[in-house]
């Protein structure tokens, strides 16, 4: 007589189902985040690229001419509306650095401006003859609060302009001098990017 065995099928149970889903939940909730942060800084590194762009341009045109050149923010000025997370059309930054020769390479995050004895600087620049800070802003996180990074070229005496739209001084390093002829970082309130 043929005995009939009755095999049973292997699977995973309830129980390790939810298990594997509890770890997968916990890894997300670390990864993401961290994911988040690093495209934000990738973001952020276009202002580095195009600020010292935009320096060698003035430096360049200083040379040629004798004098920096101011610039109203852009494309700020020309949509009014606040910098947001999305890229915007660079056209109106064209046509606005076109004097300086500087044009962007695409589509921008952060609004630029810079400020030089003259015109568009203003009390930005009234103590030095010179001498020009270029300033990009941005919210990359949309949480309201203005990241700023500055170039600030000083004159020959070491007096800077502070930025257009806010006034600030370019930021210092840990030794308390100001960081002069590189984009640097200036940490406004809370914000994070």
């Amino acid at each position: 007589m043929a005995r009939m065995y009755k095999t049973r099928s292997r699977g995973f149970t309830l129980i390790e189902l939810m298990i594997v889903v509890a770890i997968i939940g916990i890894l997300a909730s670390v990864a993401i985040p961290s994911f988040i942060n690093y495209q934000l800084t990738a973001k952020r590194s276009e202002a580095f690229a195009n600020l010292n762009a935009l320096a060698k341009a003035q430096k360049a045109y200083f040379a040629e001419f004798n004098v920096f050149v101011g610039v109203g923010s852009e494309p700020f000025a020309g949509t009014g509306t606040l910098p947001n997370a999305l890229k915007r059309d660079s056209s109106s930054i064209n046509g606005a650095f076109s004097a300086v020769g500087w044009i962007p390479e695409g589509d921008v995050f952060f609004d630029y401006d810079t400020a030089a004895p003259g015109p568009v600087g203003g009390a930005a620049c009234a103590a030095c003859v010179g001498c020009f800070t270029a300033t990009a802003y941005g919210d990359l996180d949309d949480d309201a609060a203005f990241s700023m990074i500055i170039f600030a070229q000083p004159d020959t005496t070491g007096q800077v302009c502070t930025t257009l739209l806010f006034g600030k001084l370019p930021p210092v390093d840990t030794n308390g001098n100001p960081m002069l002829n590189e984009p640097a970082r200036l940490l406004v309130g809370a914000d994070d990017f």
